[in-house]
């Protein structure tokens, strides 16, 4: 791209409003003005002062296609064309309501990454994101560290939705039964007196000592290979 391509309108033509001096308008920044001048800048724009009597500082008039050109031209192009500074745009697009990304700024950013230099860039960028060395610091740095609450909440609905791999979902058990965490259907764990009692008690006075019902003292059971208990084949016990 060359300094012609930044500072192209993309959006134009613009033409300088007809107009006599003293005439009334209205300016999107300052309000009620009398035009008063024009500017000498590529585009020449008639430029106002304030009503209020005394008043003699002079603005370019944010009115008609400079509004339109605000709204959608990149800040280079608007200020090389009527003669100011960025951050006289700037000014202009808050009064406005713009964000600071409009469609004049977005094309030539998207122009210049297909550019050689902007491949190379970005093949560096991904170069130094994938630094194992790199990688392992921040991870270190992070470590142990919780996640505001806000990032948590983008991170879940910007995956809300979207089935995980099967990759992933291996990767998020093993954490899982690394942490010792339990499905929320699992209920609490047995514990190792409890298993005890399942070996040599009845299974009604199991559930009464651990507070646990009897289906699950019965699937206790089966998992420690011990008969259930509701037959007569089983050791007595009931």
């Amino acid at each position: 791209m060359t300094n012609d391509d930044h500072f192209r309108l993309l959006f134009g033509p613009y033409k300088t409003p007809v107009f006599r001096y003293g005439d009334g308008a209205f300016c999107e920044l300052h309000g009620d003005i009398i035009l008063c001048g024009l500017t000498d800048a590529p585009i020449p724009w008639p430029t106002g002062k304030k009503r209020q009597k005394g008043s003699r500082a002079r603005a370019i008039v944010l009115c008609g296609a400079l509004v339109e050109a605000v709204r959608r031209e990149s800040a280079q192009a608007v200020a090389h064309w009527w003669g100011i500074t960025a951050q006289t745009v700037t000014r202009w697009r808050k009064a406005l309501g713009v964000g600071p990304v409009t469609e004049g700024t977005h094309r030539p950013r998207h122009d210049y990454a297909l550019e050689p230099a902007g491949a190379a860039a970005r093949a560096k960028a991904l170069d130094t994101a994938g630094d194992p060395v790199r990688c392992a610091k921040i991870a270190a740095a992070r470590r142990g560290k919780r996640r505001p609450a806000h990032v948590g909440a983008a991170v879940a609905e910007a995956h809300r939705g979207k089935p995980a791999s099967a990759e992933a979902c291996r990767k998020m058990s093993e954490a899982q039964r690394r942490s010792g965490a339990r499905p929320p259907k699992a209920g609490r764990p047995w514990t190792e007196r409890e298993d005890e009692l399942v070996r040599t008690l009845a299974a009604k006075e199991v559930a009464k000592r651990t507070g646990r019902t009897l289906s699950a003292v019965w699937s206790r059971r089966r998992e420690l290979q011990l008969p259930d208990g509701r037959t007569r084949a089983a050791s007595g016990r009931v």
